[in-house]
Parts: structure tokens; sequence; C-alpha cells
């Protein structure tokens, strides 16, 4: 009886090859969810945050493969009772992102602001407001009232980066929000994101997700231009896998032309029954797109990718060959400059 393979390594590729990978310095992370597990957390969704039999196993086994392949600082997103555990068993090697958002559309703005203060307290590098589509129902759009008091807020007690994330694939608005209706064009997303720019020019803000659209190198470079505080990161690996293998001529002109405006990042999270190499499928996997000239079928599995008639199960992975200057400026000269040590 055959039995499926990992959803981290679908072609049985050999991770410890790694010949193609030209860059030899530091590498800061600075989208990823290194968090305490617990047993009963749910199996394919982020850590739940409390009860009994936190670890840090997940953690140290993260960490330890991101130092393999050269991480030495990862910006991390978790649970503000996290921090201090993470803080003290792990030190320089983690900074903290807080992420301000609210449960439900009608809890009280003073519940964003109980958390913003609490992140705060703890010292976080910066602040994250997620506004991804399926967050509507909850009022999480970017520009809602209450962020804009968090962010006024944040910038006063002086946190100077927030990072954002907007839209979702392309395929994603084709299936889950089809219903534009409810969930909005993918165009107008963005409005609300313009609206928190052209707000704070004076904050730097991070596009998580190549700023959620990396199915379009022409509307990146337009955000860019307009708004020289903005910068993308490149985390969500199957995502730009997928997306932006096929468009890795125009991306690569793009991520040359504003080589201080990109960051790496991989969004990988701590769950409690991940086996190591799926951590290590997704640091190949993102060093090999942005700096090899690699070519082969992704070894991770992409439920989102649509094989077209006779075409692979899994999407091309197609190295953008960045030069060596562009990539140090990416991993880490961009990231160090945006929060020094």
């Amino acid at each position: 009886m055959s039995t499926a393979p990992p959803e981290y390594n679908v072609t049985g590729i050999d991770y410890r090859r790694r010949d193609h990978f030209r860059y030899a310095g530091p590498i800061i992370d600075i989208h990823a969810h290194v968090l305490q597990t617990r047993p009963d957390d749910p199996p394919s969704g982020p850590p739940k945050g409390f009860g009994p039999g936190a670890s840090l196993a997940q953690a140290e086994t993260m960490l330890e493969v991101a130092a393999e392949f050269g991480v030495v600082q990862t910006v991390t997103m978790c649970f503000p009772d996290d921090i201090p555990v993470l803080r003290a068993r792990f030190g320089d090697a983690l900074r903290f992102n807080g992420m301000i958002s609210k449960k439900t559309a009608d809890e009280p703005d003073d519940a964003a602001y109980r958390t913003l203060d609490t992140f705060l307290q703890h010292g976080v590098a910066l602040i994250k407001f997620w506004a991804a589509p399926r967050g509507r129902d909850r009022g999480l759009f970017v520009d809602a009232p209450w962020r804009i008091e968090a962010a006024k807020r944040a910038r006063a007690a002086g946190v100077k980066v927030i990072m954002v994330h907007v839209a979702d694939p392309d395929a994603w608005f084709q299936t889950v929000y089809a219903d534009a209706a409810k969930f909005g064009t993918k165009a107008e997303q963005y409005v609300g994101l313009r609206r928190m720019l052209e707000l704070f020019p004076d904050l730097t803000w991070i596009g998580a997700h190549m700023g959620g659209d990396v199915e379009h190198p022409d509307h990146l470079e337009a955000l860019l231009e307009q708004y020289p505080h903005l910068l993308l990161d490149t985390s969500a690996t199957k995502w730009q896998v997928r997306e932006a293998s096929p468009r890795r001529a125009a991306l690569r002109s793009l991520m040359t032309r504003y080589a201080d405006r990109f960051l790496f990042g991989t969004d990988l999270v701590t769950r409690h029954t991940l086996q190591r190499e799926h951590y290590v499928s997704r640091y190949w996997c993102q060093r090999t797109l942005w700096e090899s000239t690699w070519e082969g079928p992704s070894p991770i599995a992409d439920s989102d990718y649509q094989p077209p008639p006779g075409g692979p199960p899994t999407p091309l992975l197609a190295g953008l060959g960045l030069s060596a200057e562009v990539i140090a400026r990416i991993y880490y000269h961009n990231a160090r400059r945006l929060l020094p040590a």
C-alpha cells in the first residue's frame, strides 16, 4: 500500500543539495510566527496560545533550521504572553512584532488599545495590521478608525514600523473571495492601504507577502514609486514560488531597481506536530527562488495550484538569480537598517 508523500517534499528532493546557493552572509527573517505550542493546538492552524503543555520544542527546531540556512535573527508575531518566555530562551535571535486586531466587529476599540499597550510594554520592534478580505466581517479593514488611532498611539510610543497584510492570491479571488459584494475586488483591497500610507508618511510600512500582489509587478512598482516609505517582504513561500517563478524576469528587474525596498521573510509558523523538514523546505525554497537560477518542480504541495492539462502536479520553481549585491540588501541590510541591533 503506497502512502502519499509529505506536504513538505512531494518530489523527493534532497534538501541537502545547496550548491546553488550563492549567498554566504547573514539573513534576517522579517516575517515569521515563532510561538509556544501545545498538544491540543489546531493541527493546521496557528497555536491557540493558552492551556497546559506549553512547549518551546518547535521554536527550538525552527530556529535551529533557520541558523542552518544563515538566518541570524527572526522577527516573530506571537501572543504577548509568549514574549518573555521566548526572549529568555532565544535572546537576540528574536525580535517581536505585535499583531493589533479585534476578535469581532463589535468588540470595543479599547480591547485593541489594551493589546497594543501590552505589546508596547514588552518592547516590540514593530506592529502589524492584518487586513485580509476574510477579516472584513470582523471589521478588520486596514484603515478602520481604531487602527488609525492605534497607529497614532504606537507612533507616539516610538514605534516606527507597521507591517500590513492586504489582499491575498489572485487565485483566491476566483474561489474563496468569488463573492465580490462581500469581500471586495482585489483592487479594492488597496484603497485603505493607500489611505494609511498617506496618513502616516513618517512611518515605514511593510507590505507582507510581496504587498499581497506578486502576480502584478507593475502594480507593486506603482506603489513603491508613489510611496517611498513602503517596503515589501517575500513571505508566504508557496504563494511566492507559484506566482513569482512565471514572472521572474519582471520581478528580477523590479527587485534590482528597488533593491532597498524588499525584505526577506518566510511566514513560517511553529505548530506542535511539524516535522523538521517542514521548516527546511520553506527556507530551501525561499533561498532557491531569490538567489539562484535553479529550475524544477516545486517540492512543496500547493492546493492553490491548478495544473494545466498534462502539466506537472506542482508549480515550477524558477529562481530569479538576483545579483549578490541585491541579495545582500534583501536578506540582511535593509532589515538591519530598519531595525537596528
